[in-house]
Order: structure tokens, then sequence, then C-alpha cells
């Protein structure tokens, strides 16, 4: 199992976790702190003193944009909380996050959860998080009756598979994202994906603060698209064992940091919005799923000791709920389009984070004249996030956003290679143009060279080795080593005489 804290001691032996010590109020200032650390490409961080139980943590998930040259990826943390790696390679976090949509094995049963301590819902000291109001529920995972959502995805009832003759298995849950704002000393006010909205006053929920980075992914990707899939738990164990621990309202991950039991409530709590939505800015996963809310009431509050609580600053560019979409639904597209023709064309598909999940960058080979227009069209059939599409070339690297935004000028003519549907499409839910509702276009740009052309009319690739003489190369590769820069592998310091020991 990866709980939060193997994750986060993995961040902290790759030095991109950092403690503050300093006094950082949860009410007034926690949320501030993360929407720069966010801004600023810090690492993540971890607050140790905000006035209340928990101990808050930002950027857990989260990353460094790509405008610039770093040395960190911003899918690192990613990676690092699924099992890949701290340095795991885009591809490797995308190729699993895609395996496991369709499930892993029957997720083990623990004896209890992690988080025993009684405590209460206010002394927690949630940030006040997205321009809330009221502490605020970022990163949260929801566990309701499987039976009352309606989940009939493969896996939904693994909780229920235990040895027979064992009467204490847990009831069968429906994991869900949660994002919700706490009203007084008891009132919650959810927002769910709407099938578990539906369910009746007097249905038992339970909220997972803190669950293992694995468990917040597979419910998080249970919900994306329309296609069928296996269900969160059947998800998060693919990813990473996962062991549950039953609550009235089912099977929760037992490593949860903090276990939140309420009963759903048929009137909003007193101070939520008048509509009874949560307080704060929505997180990223409810612009690509219809929601609902939940009003609810906490009945009972347990934790670990010294509990951590992870959150997201929502509506900051480069928060950890963005992150956390980017990924997974990059890797839902990458799955479906290399198996909707029974070939592979896309060598990595990204909705980066930088530009608003807005946009939807796909490397493929362009099989035939006129399949960048039918794998752009089923792109926007297969997600209504982004209502743009940039096809680059095949080897462009991974997540090479520079790459891809210079082909995006150079290869691309706007006069017949940006191509503009009709303005019927509905309006892209990443976006925060045009969010009346109405119809537009969506554009796809073919920033590949066209595969009709001979090679003698494709300009050649310029590069360091075949653009300047020998000598200049050399001398170029003795300054950066007297630099101190990375001088490549065919650099050898032995030849210029003096044992390489520079200037």
């Amino acid at each position: 199992m990866t709980d939060l804290r193997t994750h986060l001691g993995r961040l902290a032996d790759a030095d991109d976790l950092v403690t503050v010590d300093e006094r950082v109020h949860w009410a007034d200032t926690a949320a501030a702190v993360a929407r720069e650390a966010a801004r600023g490409n810090a690492p993540a961080i971890r607050l140790s003193d905000t006035g209340g139980r928990a101990t808050l943590v930002a950027g857990a998930f989260g990353g460094p944009d790509r405008l610039a040259v770093r040395a960190r990826e911003p899918w690192a943390r990613i990676g690092a909380a699924v099992g890949a790696g701290h340095d795991a390679g885009y591809l490797d976090v995308l190729d699993g996050l895609a395996a496991a949509r369709r499930g892993g094995s029957v997720p083990e049963r623990a004896d209890a959860p992690a988080a025993t301590a009684e405590a209460d819902l206010r002394s927690l000291g949630l940030p006040a998080a997205g321009g809330a109001d009221a502490p605020a529920i970022t990163l949260g995972v929801a566990a309701l009756p499987a039976a009352a959502v309606g989940d009939g995805a493969v896996g939904a009832d693994a909780p229920t598979r235990v040895p027979d003759g064992d009467r204490t298995a847990p009831e069968a849950a429906a994991w869900v994202p949660v994002r919700g704002s706490v009203h007084g000393s008891d009132g919650l006010a959810l927002s769910v994906p709407a099938p578990a909205g539906r369910v009746p006053a007097g249905t038992r929920v339970t909220v997972a603060l803190g669950a293992p980075p694995a468990a917040l992914l597979g419910a998080t990707m249970r919900w994306l698209g329309e296609s069928h899939t296996a269900g969160a738990p059947a998800i998060a164990d693919a990813l990473r064992p996962v062991p549950i621990a039953p609550t009235p309202a089912g099977a929760v991950p037992a490593g949860s940091e903090v276990l939140v039991e309420a009963t759903v409530s048929p009137t909003p709590p007193s101070g939520s919005t008048a509509a009874g939505r949560p307080a704060g800015r929505p997180a990223a996963w409810e612009r690509a799923v219809p929601t609902a809310t939940l009003d609810a009431r906490a009945t009972r509050v347990r934790v670990r000791e010294d509990p951590l609580i992870p959150f997201s600053p929502t509506g900051a560019a480069m928060a950890d709920d963005r992150h956390l979409l980017s990924v997974a639904e990059s890797a839902r597209l990458y799955g479906r389009v290399n198996n909707y023709w029974g070939v592979s064309p896309a060598e990595w598909l990204a909705l980066p984070v930088e530009a608003g999940l807005g946009i939807c960058l796909v490397a493929a080979d362009v099989l035939y004249a006129g399949f960048e227009w039918q794998l752009a069209n089923t792109l926007f059939s297969f997600s209504h996030l982004f209502d743009k599409v940039v096809i680059v070339e095949a080897e462009t690297p991974p997540m090479d956003l520079g790459r891809a935004f210079d082909d995006l000028w150079v290869k691309a003519h706007p006069a017949n290679d940006w191509e503009f549907s009709d303005p019927e499409a509905p309006a892209a839910r990443a976006p925060r143009y045009r969010q009346d509702g109405t119809t537009g276009a969506n554009v796809y740009v073919d920033a590949a060279w066209d595969p009709q052309w001979d090679e003698e009319y494709i300009a050649p690739r310029v590069t360091f080795d075949a653009t300047y003489p020998e000598e200049v190369r050399e001398a170029v590769r003795d300054e950066w080593h007297d630099l101190g820069f990375d001088h490549g592998p065919e650099y050898d310091p032995t030849r210029r005489g003096d044992g390489g020991g520079g200037a």
C-alpha cells in the first residue's frame, strides 16, 4: 500500500517537499501560500502550524509548468504517488493509468481503518481554499452505498468479495471525488458526480481526507467519460494495493488520514450558498463530469495520530486538482484513441495544465491523408473539456510544449492547416470563455508534415551536430565544460590534453 505518508516520504527523498514552520493559519493564509507556491513552481509544502489539529499539505500532486527547462517534471509527483517513480517518464505514467482503467484485483480488507481517534470537524483546521469563506474539502474521496448510487461499473462491488462465512464484510461502496465546505459545527455542502447526488435523505456517506493517492485517482478516473470502466476500488487497486475498511456508508480506503461519517440531509446547512452549493471555486474534475450537491450532517469524525490533509487551491493556474485531471483525462483519451481503430496511432497525448486543459496535444502518426481530421473529431467526441486539438509529429518528445507550439506556428499554415468546425459545437467545459451555454466552433491544427509530401520537400531538422562544423562544436563543448554545464555523452575531456580540468 502507498498511503499519503509514504508518498510524502518519497517526495522528501527526491528533495521535492519542504516544511514551513512559520504560522500559516488555515482561515486566511494557508490557501494564499498554496496558490503562490503553485504559481512559483515550488516543491510540495507541508504547513506544520495552521492553528488546527491537522497538518496541511499543498502541492502533493501538482508540479511545475513546462514553459521553461526545469529540473522537475509536472507529472513527477503523480508518478511517485502511483509507484511509477518520481523520475518516471510521461509515457510510463500514462500507460499505467490507461491500463488501470480496466481494473485490478479485489481490494483486501483491513481489520480497521488507520483513523481511529475521535475529533471535532471544526477543530481539524481545514483550509478556506478556492476563495471560500468556510473550511473547504478539496481532495476528498466520498464513499456511498453502491446500490444507492447505482454504480454498475465492473468491480464496484469488489469490497463485498470476501471468503465464505465472513459476516463482517464491509458493504459495497461507490467511491466518488468530492469537494465541499463546512458550515457550523457539523453541516456539510458537498459537490459530487451527478449519480451520487440523487441518493435520498438519510443515506450514509463517509468522506475520506488524506486517502491513499491511488484511491483519489481511482475515484476520479471512474467518473470520467462515458465508456465502460472498472469500479473505483478496482482501478485504485490496479495502481497500488489499497486495503479497505468498513464504515456505515460502506468500504473506504483503510489508510485514510481522516474519516468524516455523515448522513444526507434534506435541507442545505445554514450558511451555505443560496443553491446549497459548496463555498469556493469548483475543482477541475467538476468541469469534466455532471455534478450535483449533497447536503449532509457529520455524525462522527475519526483521525490518525497527527493527521495530514492534502488540499488544492482550486482556481489557481497550476493547482493539484488540475494536474490530477490533466493526467487522468490524458490517460483515458490516450487509451481510447489507441484502441479505437485497431491500431495505435498516438505516441502520447496531453491536456497541458499550462493551457488550462483547453487544448489537447496529440503526437500521432498521420496514417493517411485526412486522418488528422478523423483523429481530431474522434477526440472531440470523446471529451467535452477542450475545444482545440493540435496534432504534432509522432517523434515529438512527450510533453515538449516548446516544440509542440513551435510546430504550431512553423508547420501549420493558417489558411490550410487550421480547420474550424461549424459554429454548432457545445461550449467546452475547461476554458473560461463562452460559459453561457451557447454553441461555437471547435478548431484543430495539423502541425505535422503532410504524409503526401515527398521527403525532398520536407525541411531537414536543424540540430547542433548537423548545423555547425566540428571545430565549432568542440569549442562550444569546451566552454560548457568549463562553466560546469552538461556537455553530452560524446564529450571527451582528455582530448584537450589538460585532463579535463578546465580553465
